[in-house]
């Protein structure tokens, strides 16, 4: 088995180690069908080419190889006509494995990919919340915001009428006090007018 080259096995070359390994489980099943079944009754051996070919068993080189001498002998026999003989599966050629080059930036593509996604996700959960914010703001009537406003502006409310009668008392108290100056200055000068005529 070259590396370079591919991978040899009971003389088919394979291109990367996982159709190699495929091809050797096919093996397997190649030889413990060769030992159970009795290959040379035509019968079984059209019933086995079919269910094979059904179940889709064998697809690598190895195992179509094999499908390919059990459809020869069905036909040399005359047990059976071509057209009722299922037809051989096409061979899969599988992507071979791209090289080291290719995987660190493969790498990193998965990687912002998947960040891409989770960024994406993020953004629109927060959008979501944002609309939410504003239905909520022009719809709702009881939030816990409202309530606590509600709650300030009343206490100032209270505040405003507790000033308003400070304020009125204030008056009446400036405008006794004016009274009050004013007879201050009337008895002052009726006091003053009384003096200056004593002498």
């Amino acid at each position: 088995m070259e590396k370079g080259k591919g991978f040899t096995y009971q003389g088919f070359t394979f291109r990367s180690e996982a159709e190699l390994t495929e091809a050797k489980k096919e093996a397997e099943v190649v030889a413990y069908i060769r030992g159970q079944a009795d290959l040379s009754n035509m019968k079984t051996v059209v019933k086995l080419y079919n269910r094979l070919i059904e179940k889709g068993t064998l697809t690598t080189e190895l195992g179509i190889a094999f499908l390919k001498e059990l459809r020869s002998r069905a036909l040399e026999s005359g047990v059976v006509a071509e057209s009722s003989l299922a037809a051989l599966p096409m061979i899969e050629k599988k992507e071979t494995e791209q090289p080291k080059v290719w995987s660190k930036e493969r790498k990193l593509l998965e990687l912002y990919k998947g960040r891409a996604k989770n960024l994406t996700m993020v953004v629109i959960a927060l959008c979501v919340v944002i609309l939410l914010m504003f239905v909520i703001r022009l719809f709702g009537t009881a939030s816990p915001f409202t309530d606590y406003e509600q709650k300030v502006l009343d206490k100032y409310a209270g505040w405003k009428e507790e000033l308003t009668l400070k304020e009125e008392s204030l008056h009446s108290w400036e405008q006794r006090l004016a009274e009050w100056e004013k007879e201050l200055q009337e008895r002052e000068q009726d006091f003053s007018g009384e003096t200056e005529m004593e002498p």
